[in-house]
């Protein structure tokens, strides 16, 4: 429980529907941190027990510091599917049990689905606001025992659902940015851990047209921000780790035909000559690809070529709405590399 209309109203709909329901916050210590305070308060409207899950040290070590070693070296990393896989679910599945408890909910929006005796992780049934991308790294022994009660509802139902019972978190504002950034967000972060890298911004013959504060304030795709005027619309077409480098061009030279990742876990692995489809960002609407497995290692062929495609970021592969699987970008496969 964070406190928020999502975990609340989750809670809630598992009390009425006769539940035995514990409320579990975990304390990050990083940033503003207060979630664990409101989780507390929204656990005592509903006159639901409560335990705080202290979390620092396992975020720290797995989240945090990996989050700015990639941002340092030139990637874009995805801190919530890392919180989610290595930290949230793990910790809080744990101290369920401590607590006897049967099974552990969110207020993810997403779905879990069992056919026989198969469990399957899915996309929630409203898929503007599905969140089922940010939970593909979880163990798949875990979704037997994960409810997601949110799984079947949009937002606004959400929201005038938990307002119509008369819940406090019903008008909390949604939260926009990570909920360990400090005051200052990623500046602050990165320079808080020594791991800002100035450097030069150069075109894709290597002429250094300017120059900037900070590696991690890019991303492959970005087009504001980049301090550059050039006569023509220009976007950061990749990012060279050991020399701090942005490499900026016009919009074709980030058309993609693929994708390269490794530490695939599947949930469902695809066949050989299967077309399903991959979403690279949580905000790509999907693409169908083909794909070719080597141990932990992938490679995606896409129907159609695509926009940017980000190292660092997470492809997550699904058939018909359900994830069968995700891995970690290594790199694009460029139209013309």
């Amino acid at each position: 429980m964070s406190g928020g209309v999502d975990s609340s109203l989750a809670a809630l709909i598992l009390q009425q529907q006769g539940l035995q329901v514990l409320g579990l916050s975990l304390r990050l210590g990083a940033g503003p941190d207060q979630g664990w305070q409101a989780g507390a308060r929204a656990a005592d409207q509903m006159g639901l027990p409560h335990r705080v899950v202290e979390a620092a040290g396992p975020f720290e070590q797995k989240v945090l510091s990996p989050v700015a070693e990639a941002y340092a070296a030139g990637r874009t990393p995805n801190p919530c599917a890392l919180c989610n896989a290595r930290v949230k679910l793990p910790l809080l599945w744990s101290a369920a049990q401590e607590e006897g408890c049967e099974a552990l909910a969110t207020g993810h929006y997403a779905r879990v689905l069992e056919q026989n005796s198969v469990w399957r992780l899915a996309e929630a049934s409203h898929r503007a606001k599905s969140q089922a991308y940010f939970l593909a790294r979880l163990d798949p022994r875990l979704l037997p025992i994960l409810r997601l009660p949110l799984g079947e509802l949009s937002k606004d139902q959400v929201r005038r659902r938990a307002a119509d019972a008369g819940l406090r978190a019903a008008g909390r504002p949604e939260s926009q940015d990570c909920c360990f950034l400090p005051p200052g967000g990623w500046d602050e972060f990165m320079a808080g851990r020594q791991a800002v890298r100035p450097g030069v911004l150069e075109d894709a013959e290597g002429r250094v047209l300017g120059q900037h504060q900070g590696l991690h304030r890019f991303t492959v795709g970005q087009r504001r921000g980049l301090g550059l005027a050039l006569g023509e619309p220009v976007y950061v077409t990749g990012l060279d780790g050991p020399r701090a480098a942005v490499r900026v061009g016009p919009r074709p030279e980030l058309a993609t035909t693929g994708l390269r990742a490794n530490r695939a876990r599947w949930f469902a692995p695809p066949g050989d000559d299967e077309t399903i489809s991959v979403r690279f960002r949580y905000s790509h609407p999907g693409v169908g690809c083909r794909v070719s497995r080597q141990g932990d290692k992938v490679e995606a062929r896409f129907e159609q070529p695509q926009g940017a495609v980000a190292p660092g970021q997470l492809a997550v592969f699904s058939r018909d709405g359900t994830i069968m699987g995700s891995a970690w970008i290594e790199r694009s496969i460029l139209i013309n590399g």
